[in-house]
């Protein structure tokens, strides 16, 4: 019951901002109402509105999640679209909204997006009618089973159907200039504006304009912005100081029109940005990696790069000018993987052997300098070992076909058994891994984020030393290596490798391919949509408004490295 309703009266079902519970509530009304509905308790400026709770969505939830398991995400969303809303809770809810308006945003409200990893994974809705509201409603609660969110979901681990979804209905804003803003520990305030609403900037579709506040209220402009008042832009730095103040959020979206002035729209702490690895730190001087056989190995690298491939494939494809990538091999599948596997490993033995041209104990001798000439480049960027490393030469190309087909073989064996989410995440399992995965593969844990890989720092230097560069805006810190791939599509089908991310616009559905990346490159859209925002979450560089498009013919491998914290990309074709 509603301990604010006199005994015998009915609770409310659905609860307005200015309700005290709201503030304190995000896991019942969603992180983005809880922090408007104590931003209004404090005084700063957030439009009004009301709440359908978590706890209203659960039994559409509950359906959805019956109907993916037959019909998935798509017939989970058919169903919860179909199923009226309990005419009680439409009725409290009409009554509600009644003083909002004619005009209406209906926005998705979960407490996952304390975590900027869901940033931009549900569905809102502007311009609703008061009799369009029940439809609008149910389209917040199916964007739970969206290809995006349902993806996220797999990915952190939560079942769609506990994703505690409440729903936020406001009155429309017809915004003279919108946007996100950040503030830095000086004070310093760093606006990303748009004329109109901020939808465009967020979902990627736009780069906005940026303007910069200083401590004094000194500012800096573009000149897409100059007619708008300075006024504005100062009043936008001194709600980003008191929403700092009142909750430690330093990003927020916000809005002004001429009536009401700037409004607070949302607000949350940025994705933090991730510490500076040691392996950013690289040689001043790229000279002594221009040179073909520093080309062909950062190929490799970025294909095979991994405990196995290294042991298994790189002491000899080092040989091969053009020795083909994995998804260009088919698995070869065996109903004795541990056979497979032996033949794998003798298989590599012979090549080693033969790829430095000599048997016996010198052969021996040969293979061992040539692995560790390969673990002081990746581990120590030893340029020099490159001259020893060009000596070889791979003779029996086919053999090193047949030994990958094995080896992928296997890993189709392991992602069947649950023990590898993709066929080529066994290049990362090392040997012993492997022998443990096929002895225990429902103990093997699959692999979420991709973590740095060893080869990426020498990738990255040699794209640089050899490559075309490419400005763009900085957008998530940090560098990135590996081969490069376009997804013209949100729902493009995931790479089988760890590779960098290339797409149109920064769109919010590109975000379940973040997971495997070693970096982001957006041709169009600014820093401040809600993919980067999950991108520094998840630690990976990103760079955009970057015009790399006409690279991707589609006729040749391309390497990229990215440095997200100077906006630069460099691209290498093979």
């Amino acid at each position: 019951m509603d301990p604010s309703r006199p005994s015998g009266q009915a609770a409310r079902r659905v609860a307005a901002l200015d309700d005290a519970a709201c503030a304190l509530a995000p896991d019942a009304v969603g992180a983005k109402a809880a922090r408007l509905a104590q931003a209004r308790r404090l005084g700063l400026p957030a439009l009004q509105g009301v709440v359908v709770p978590a706890d209203e969505a659960e039994r559409a939830l509950a359906l959805g999640a019956e109907a993916a398991a037959t019909r998935g995400p798509g017939g989970a969303r058919l169903a919860i679209m179909g199923a009226a809303l309990d005419p009680a809770l439409l009725a409290e809810l009409h009554a509600a909204v009644e003083p909002l308006g004619a005009s209406l945003v209906v926005r998705s409200s979960s407490a996952l997006e304390l975590d900027a990893a869901w940033a931009g994974a549900f569905t809102s809705y502007v311009g609703v009618a008061p009799a369009e509201l029940e439809t609008a409603i149910r389209g917040c609660w199916a964007s739970a089973f969206s290809r995006d969110a349902v993806e996220r979901c797999e990915e952190l681990g939560v079942a769609p159907e506990q994703q505690r979804l409440a729903v936020l209905v406001q009155p429309e804003a017809s915004f003279g200039v919108s946007g996100v803003a950040v503030i830095a520990a000086g004070d310093a305030v760093t606006i990303t504006a748009t004329l109109g609403s901020p939808a465009n900037v967020l979902s990627g579709w736009e780069s906005g304009h940026r303007v910069v506040v200083a401590a004094d209220g000194a500012l800096q402009t573009s000149a897409e912005m100059a007619d708008v008042e300075p006024s504005v832009f100062r009043e936008v730095a001194r709600l980003s100081r008191n929403v700092r103040a009142a909750f430690e959020d330093d990003l927020i979206e916000w809005g002004w029109t001429p009536e009401r002035g700037v409004l607070l729209l949302q607000s949350r702490p940025s994705a933090p940005l991730p510490d500076q690895e040691r392996s950013n730190e690289l040689p001043a001087s790229a000279e002594g990696f221009v040179v073909p056989i520093a080309v062909r190995i950062a190929h490799l690298a970025a294909q095979y790069g991994g405990p196995l491939g290294d042991e298994l494939v790189l002491p000899w494809a080092v040989g091969s000018a053009d020795f083909p990538s994995p998804s260009a091999v088919a698995p070869l599948m065996s109903a004795d993987p541990w056979g497979a596997f032996a033949e794998a490993r003798a298989i590599a033995a012979t090549l080693s052997t033969a790829t430095w041209g000599q048997g016996g104990h010198r052969g021996a001798e040969s293979v061992r300098e040539a692995r560790e000439a390969l673990i002081a480049l990746r581990d120590g960027l030893q340029g020099e070992t490159l001259a020893k490393l060009d000596a070889g030469r791979l003779l029996n190309a086919a053999q090193g076909v047949r030994l990958v087909a094995l080896l992928r073989g296997i890993g189709r064996h392991l992602v069947e058994a649950g023990a590898l989410a993709k066929v080529d995440d066994v290049w990362r399992l090392s040997a012993v891994g492997l022998e443990r995965a096929l002895r225990h593969p429902h103990h093997t844990p699959r692999r979420t984020a991709a973590p740095r890989e060893g080869w990426e720092p020498f990738v990255y230097l040699t794209v640089v030393a050899n490559g075309s560069a490419h400005a763009g805006m900085p957008a998530a810190p940090g560098i990135g290596a590996g081969s490069a791939w376009f997804a013209s599509r949100p729902d493009s089908a995931r790479p089988s490798q760890r590779m960098v991310l290339v797409v149109p616009h920064p769109l919010p559905g590109y975000a379940p391919l973040l997971w495997n990346a070693a970096a982001l490159i957006s041709i169009g859209g600014g820093p401040s949509a809600h993919l980067i925002e999950v991108a520094r979450s998840l630690a990976v560089p990103a760079v955009v408004g970057c015009a790399v498009g006409e690279a991707f013919d589609g006729a040749r491998p391309l390497l990229a490295a990215v440095d997200g914290s100077a906006g630069r990309v460099t691209l290498l074709h093979a």
